[in-house]
């Protein structure tokens, strides 16, 4: 079963277990006159629509890409997050403003023993769904599942809290299910806040994952040929959607044909091992066949590796012919000061080796 049709039925289950939760803990609410209970079946009523949306999002984002949108529309799994994010929001506050109205002018509460044990079961039902969703949502890097199961699992925690109000009026009169009422609403709210920045959060382009970057350079690396891998660039257009390049490093003297064909191996087995497409790959010559080399590439290296702020070094390559020496040295993320720094390490190079250019570029650490 693909991905898509495994999501579709995660959410189905969702859909019959909040549907059913949401018919018995209406009907409790309204015989028992609960503000707290009516308030949660409204919540899991909502949690059953959230999870319609994220069905016809998901089959929505798996359409083939095309030439309006030949990336394809992955995204559209995001956008279907921040429905459901304003959907839980709306809820979240409308059912504030009335707990308000019920501290205001409350109301005699009806509990009986069948309805407070009905709410304890279904409790322990959204705390089942929540372990369920999210184990699937994990599996198979779907946010809206995810998101589902922390809030049911929160949900979970919030029937059992109006279990808890149930039983200190039954046994000692005190009603707080009106104030447990508007904790649940702000809870809501939080639920909808966190899920709407963190697909917002995707949306504007996060820092890659530091098991994917890792996947997919030891990946490249184990291709014949490729000596190192490294400054892997990640766009995201989707879950299990990521394309990017890839800088290589390859004996110096390769021709372009023979690196046109390790590139290509570096393609295939990289998406074929993580699922990631490489629409760009590369090369760094590296050149240590002789002994005067290798030494300017340790002293060149030496000198840039004195400089603070420095976190990788790469491309480091000794042209003899033309006595230029080329690298990248890669600064800490957010660094103001990156020409000057540049600048200082180019005259330090300088003053080592004063007849040889040094064509040098500081960039930003965008990966991990």
């Amino acid at each position: 079963m693909g991905r898509e049709s495994q999501i579709v039925r995660a959410s189905a289950v969702n859909i019959a277990g909040n549907v059913a939760l949401a018919i018995t803990k209406g009907a409790i609410g309204t015989i028992t006159g609960s503000i707290a209970i009516t308030l949660d079946a409204i919540n899991s009523f909502v949690d059953a629509l959230g999870s319609v949306i994220a069905i016809i999002g998901t089959k929505l984002a798996g359409k083939p890409a095309n030439r309006k949108h030949p990336f394809g529309y992955g995204r559209i799994e995001y956008l279907t997050s921040i429905i459901i994010a304003a959907i839980i929001l709306a809820t979240g506050f409308s059912s504030f403003i009335e707990s308000i109205k019920s501290i205001l002018n409350p109301t005699e509460p009806t509990y009986g023993i069948v309805s407070v044990a009905i709410v304890a079961l279904a409790a322990a039902t959204k705390f089942g769904l929540g372990v369920y969703l999210l184990r699937r949502g994990k599996a198979l890097d779907a946010g809206t599942l995810v998101a589902s199961g922390t809030d049911s699992l929160m949900d979970g925690f919030v029937s059992a809290s109006t279990v808890v109000a149930a039983i200190l009026y039954l046994s000692i009169g005190l009603k707080v299910e009106s104030y447990l009422a508007a904790v649940i609403a702000l809870l809501i709210v939080k639920s909808g806040g966190e899920l709407l920045f963190e697909t917002a959060s995707k949306i504007l382009g996060e820092r890659m994952s530091p098991q994917v970057a890792e996947e997919v350079e030891q990946t490249a690396r184990s291709v014949e040929g490729v000596r190192l891998a490294n400054g892997l660039v990640l766009q995201d257009y989707g879950p299990n959607r990521k394309s990017g390049s890839i800088h290589v490093t390859v004996d110096g003297r390769m021709t372009v044909a023979e690196f046109d064909a390790i590139a290509r191996k570096v393609q295939n087995h990289v998406y074929e091992t993580c699922g990631v497409t490489l629409s760009g790959v590369t090369p760094y010559a590296d050149a240590t066949h002789n002994k005067d080399v290798a030494e300017i590439r340790a002293t060149v290296g030496s000198i840039v590796w004195k400089h603070d702020h420095v976190v990788e070094l790469r491309g480091l390559y000794v042209d003899e012919t033309s006595s230029t020496v080329r690298f990248d040295a890669v600064v800490e993320f957010g660094l103001e000061a990156a020409d000057e720094l540049r600048d200082s390490i180019v005259a330090a190079c300088k003053e080592e080796y004063p007849d040889w250019s040094f064509d040098a570029r500081v960039i930003p650490d965008v990966g991990d």
